[in-house]
């Protein structure tokens, strides 16, 4: 054998060799789950971020920020499991909105109720951190740190004359009088109805945070608005008015329960898969549907700072779930704040395409509104957290007027047109009076198809539909009031209805499928060496998209809650 080959051979020998060795560790991380005592406490530290899903990571399960998927799905495997004893709660300044914060207590009361115990101590933070504490059996307030109850507040940013001093115009309009997601760009205060509606909200908010505080406590709800409307106030004061239990440290929260065991992280709890939470032929889809909807796929990159929920990636789901014949029912997890008409749309119609097939029941997280509230139209039954913000039907639409930018800077533009609306969305110049007519005439149209879809699909007058609608939000109390949901409760609440729909009967099992699905280790090591030729193309066009607004279903302004 000459040289050169025997090189060669040797050189394709070490190079399986290594890629065997880097299979087998791969293999080994994957597959050896960690140990977990006889007799152990979950422990899980609530921080930061919470999710709906978590993305999927190459190494970690589950990967980042804690999600709702993961805390559904591991408390329920952990309150089946003789292994775990209770769950031990450490809470510091949460990132998430209430409705998230009652989904997350309600299934830690749900763990708690199969003899459990559930302990928790806040290190730091305010409102939302005391009240997912509160769910707690015993709640410790940590030494030295600091809790300010001191109520719901919510602030609106205006940037009118910001665009002014930069040359920019924003030539927006809206249909319905509490649609004012455009006033950030066109107002310098809050508009009459923008203030009402957003004291509404919030002191809706406020009273039912007040009063699951009260239930959790085995308090008056009156006694405790006394204590949080004087708040901040000393620790002392809070254990005092039985809102807390102890002041202490850490080492104080494994005191608080009934024994001494270990502990075990809920991320390397997340690693083991057994017991299964939920087993049966049966089985009942969950989709997550989460980000500002629109057209093509999801994933991140929505430039109002978040997820973009794709309706071709939602109506594939959909679809998925309808001609799977294992599927009996399907729960469609919103967390939306809107987007374009047309991608909700889109997600409407496969949504009642399902529907005619089998129970469709959603389930609305922190936001449901507007395009998010579009999308559930078609359900057998819609379920909301008290503290959910839900409904804002209304529209708007229009462009941003960059001449006065293009002056500052040097640049200008001429503009061929081959009739008289075709640059009506140019940049360079304002609408004229007929396109604004144009515009103004599309926007009722998609209003009034809005309202109608709402009055078909609730059986409300369309009259009644009017009266509530014009871009209001409300939260899931108020909503369950005015007939726009029908229920108040949770993923599992949302479970169980469409189990009853589904008819399998009450001491059957069912298993349960979710989307989207974790992602395989091959498609994460494809993802991860994925650069698309057309990715600085496909950001390019969203933000051609965005300079001008096409009528679009969005929340009517950002709520900043502290």
């Amino acid at each position: 054998m000459k040289r050169g080959a025997l090189i060669a051979l040797l050189v394709v020998i070490v190079i399986l060799l290594c890629l065997f060795l880097l299979g087998g560790f791969i293999y080994l991380q994957f597959s050896q789950e960690p140990y977990v005592p006889d007799k152990a406490y979950l422990k899980i530290d609530m921080g930061g971020a919470l999710v709906e899903t978590a993305p999927s990571r190459l190494f970690g399960v589950p990967g980042g920020a804690l999600s709702i998927h993961d805390l559904w799905y591991h408390l329920e495997r952990a309150r089946r499991d003789p292994r775990i004893q209770g769950v031990l709660l450490r809470v510091r300044n949460l990132d998430s909105g209430y409705a998230k914060i009652e989904e997350v207590g309600r299934l830690l009361k749900k763990f708690a109720s199969g003899k459990k115990p559930l302990a928790a101590i806040i290190v730091d933070g305010g409102l939302k951190e005391y009240y997912l504490a509160s769910f707690a059996d015993k709640v410790i307030l940590f030494r030295g740190g600091t809790l300010s109850l001191s109520g719901i507040g919510a602030e609106a940013l205006f940037l009118k004359n910001t665009l002014s001093k930069l040359g920019v115009q924003a030539d927006i309009f809206h249909i319905g009088d509490y649609k004012t997601a455009s006033n950030t760009f066109t107002e310098e205060r809050m508009t009459p109805a923008h203030r009402e509606s957003t004291q509404v909200l919030i002191d809706d908010l406020y009273q039912a945070v007040i009063e699951g505080i009260a239930a959790n406590r085995g308090l008056d709800p009156g006694e405790v608005r006394k204590i949080l409307d004087r708040s901040p106030l000393p620790q002392e004061d809070y254990v005092a008015g039985k809102l807390a239990d102890a002041i202490g440290c850490d080492d104080d929260l494994l005191h608080a329960m009934p024994a001494t065991y270990p502990e075990v992280e809920f991320k390397t709890y997340a690693k083991t898969r057994s017991p299964l939470p939920f087993r049966g032929v049966k089985k009942i889809a969950v989709i997550f549907a989460s980000g500002e909807i629109n057209l093509g796929s999801s994933g991140g990159g929505s430039l109002f700072g978040g997820d973009v929920l794709g309706s071709a990636t939602l109506g594939r789901q959909l679809r998925q779930a309808r001609t799977n014949s294992s599927v009996k029912a399907v729960v469609l997890r919103v967390d939306s704040p809107g987007g374009s008409a047309v991608a909700s749309d889109v997600i409407l119609r496969e949504a009642e395409l399902l529907a005619q097939k089998k129970p469709l029941v959603i389930s609305m997280s922190d936001v449901a509104a507007s395009g998010g509230y579009w999308i559930s139209l078609a359900a057998s039954r819609i379920l909301a957290q008290p503290q959910t913000i839900t409904a804002s039907i209304g529209v708007i639409s229009g462009k941003f007027v960059l001449k006065g930018l293009y002056d500052k800077i040097g640049v200008s533009k001429e503009i061929l047109t081959t009739s008289e609306f075709a640059g009506m969305y140019s940049d360079y110049q304002s609408f004229s009076a007929r396109e604004r007519e144009k515009v103004v005439g599309e926007m009722r149209r998609i209003y009034d198809d809005f309202v109608r879809k709402v009055s078909r699909n609730r059986k409300m007058p369309v009259a009644d539909v009017e009266r509530i609608a014009r871009g209001r939000v409300w939260s899931g109390r108020a909503a369950l009031g005015l007939r726009l949901i029908d229920g108040l409760g949770g993923l599992d609440e949302a479970l169980q209805e469409a189990r009853k729909l589904a008819r399998i009967p009450a001491g059957e099992g069912f298993g349960v499928r979710v989307y989207p699905q974790k992602k395989s280790l091959l498609e994460m090591i494809l993802e991860l060496a994925d650069v698309k030729a057309g990715a600085p193309l496909d950001v390019q066009a969203r933000l051609q998209a965005y300079r001008r607004f096409f009528p679009a279903l969005a929340m009517p302004f950002a709520l900043r809650c502290f």
